[in-house]
């Protein structure tokens, strides 16, 4: 919701974090130079967090202002000042990685991915109101409607993009071919961190679609059809 005093928007940030453990599996060394042979595709999970709710009405508008501003709003550039924000991070990650690793002759090691575990959701979602408008009232039901729109939209983009990052994912653990490093361990975060790289385009793209959907919540319109609910802000 806005008015050209006090609108209300809703940011989001995206956050990739490579976080848990790699798990190795290493044979004796052997004389071959070759990499192990993959016998079997990845076996890839995901699990999807959609992010309790957390509430904040405890924040005047020039506390929001300043959370708003951090983002670099275009509201808050045009004049804007909010009256509810909803903040939330997209976070995808890949808890752990187990590969199949080979001890070379060289005193090198040739690491396959086996297995990855990974995570994509929300941890937490606040949903701030300002708070001059106490729970109950016309303008606070008003904020948190627009709000619950928004974290609508998290949710529903969520579910829309878990299967896609799962099966990318998989395609991912499945493209990447073997590496080499001077210890299994080292070859195992090498293949995390391609993983990584690898999913990254895809989550500039459920961002963007987050931005638009997003968007289209904190037009104009939409800020003043909203406030005419209510006759006083």
């Amino acid at each position: 919701m806005a008015m050209p005093d006090h609108p209300s928007r809703r940011l989001a940030a995206l956050l990739l974090a490579a976080a848990g453990s790699a798990a190795v599996a290493t044979p004796e060394p052997v004389q071959a130079a070759a990499c192990p042979p993959t016998e079997s595709a990845p076996l890839v999970s995901m699990s999807t967090l959609p992010g309790y709710i957390y509430y904040d009405t405890s924040r005047s508008s020039g506390e929001l202002d300043r959370l708003q501003g951090r983002t670099g709003s275009a509201d808050r550039r045009h004049g804007w000042h909010p009256i509810g924000l909803t903040l939330t991070e997209l976070q995808f990650h890949i808890m752990q990685i187990r590969v199949n690793t080979l001890a070379r002759a060289d005193n090198t090691h040739c690491a396959v991915i086996a297995a990855v575990d990974a995570s994509l959701g929300y941890d937490k979602i606040t949903v701030y109101v300002d708070h001059r408008y106490q729970p109950g009232s016309c303008q606070h039901q008003s904020v948190l409607d627009h709000e619950h729109a928004h974290v609508a939209v998290f949710r529903d983009t969520l579910a829309v993009y878990a299967p896609k990052v799962e099966q990318r994912l998989t395609e991912a653990a499945q493209r990447l071919k073997p590496v080499t490093a001077r210890t299994a361990e080292q070859a195992a975060a090498k293949l995390q961190k391609a993983l990584q790289r690898e999913m990254e385009p895809t989550f500039n793209e459920m961002n963007r679609r987050l931005d638009t959907d997003n968007a289209r919540l904190d037009g104009k319109d939409n800020y003043l059809r909203e406030q005419s609910r209510c006759s006083k802000w």
